[in-house]
């Protein structure tokens, strides 16, 4: 876990965040920061997810963000089939937890460009846990 300053996130509204990274720092590793902890029963590698989340390149730009299209997305979180750093840090976590993920490139999409994402970037992503079945 990381002991960097993390980018402040607020919210708008409609429960969309924004994230501030004045004052932030790059730590070493994946960092998982609880913003609110959730009640319901820990995920499980496997289940499908059911989340709302914005993603950030470390410079600030947004790349993603299922609040921008309107709707929440339904996956299955399991090694290989998403960044490990999405794995690593919502696995375990109880479902309704709010979540920042700071991950370095080697969790992330590692040193090769992927779509709007250059190589070698961290990323960092605001994830709601909506629901894990």
């Amino acid at each position: 876990m990381s002991t960097a300053q993390h980018p402040t996130v607020t919210r708008a509204a409609n429960g969309a965040p924004s994230v501030d990274f004045a004052g932030a720092e790059q730590g070493e590793g994946l960092a998982v920061v609880v913003l609110e902890g959730g009640d319901g029963a820990p995920v499980v590698e496997g289940q499908h997810i059911t989340v709302h989340y914005t993603g950030w390149l470390w410079d600030g730009a947004q790349f993603d963000s299922s609040w921008d299209r309107g709707e929440s997305i339904t996956f299955p979180i399991a090694h290989g089939t998403l960044i490990d750093g999405w794995v690593d840090g919502i696995v375990g976590q109880p479902v309704g937890s709010k979540l920042l993920l700071v991950v370095p490139p080697e969790s992330g999409y590692g040193f090769a460009d992927m779509g709007p994402i250059p190589a070698g970037s961290t990323l960092v992503f605001v994830i709601d846990v909506l629901e894990a079945r």
